[in-house]
């Protein structure tokens, strides 16, 4: 095991506040819909990547496809966010609930790792979801985890 410096442990420390911050101004932004505020948190050149899709595309379309599914719901929350914060990297894990217009409500369990600049701007997602409880969003179904 590396051991760090007592500077880079200060270092480190000093930027986790900042990181949880910025990682908790993202999600409030999406959840109010500002999707302006969400948007100048990410890096022009951020790059993202979710699992159901298998490739990498850029950070911002995707946030401009989630905005027009969001757009489409009658609700969004994210409950049980579990959040482990590091020097570069912020790892989040949330339910997020969803009711869809037609009242059919639908949970899906996500884990997203948003990686960071020294300035502690977006420049990386990796988003990572259950496909099936997704799909229920797009064909109906039962609202219960899958």
């Amino acid at each position: 095991i590396r051991r760090l410096s007592k500077e880079r442990k200060v270092a480190m420390s000093d930027r986790q506040p900042d990181l949880e911050k910025r990682t908790e101004a993202f999600f409030s932004a999406i959840t109010l819909g500002d999707w302006q505020a969400a948007a100048d948190q990410i890096h022009p050149e951020a790059v993202a990547i979710q699992n159901i899709v298998g490739k990498e595309t850029d950070a911002r379309e995707l946030l401009q496809s989630m905005r027009g599914m969001v757009e489409s719901l009658d609700s969004l929350r994210y409950e049980n966010v579990r959040r482990v914060v590091g020097n570069d990297a912020v790892v989040e894990q949330h339910d997020v609930c969803m009711t869809r217009k037609d009242g059919l409500e639908v949970r899906l369990d996500v884990c997203i790792i948003l990686g960071f600049d020294p300035a502690g701007i977006i420049i990386r997602i990796d988003e990572y979801l259950d496909s099936a409880a997704a799909a229920r969003l797009l064909v109906g179904g039962d609202s219960n985890r899958a």
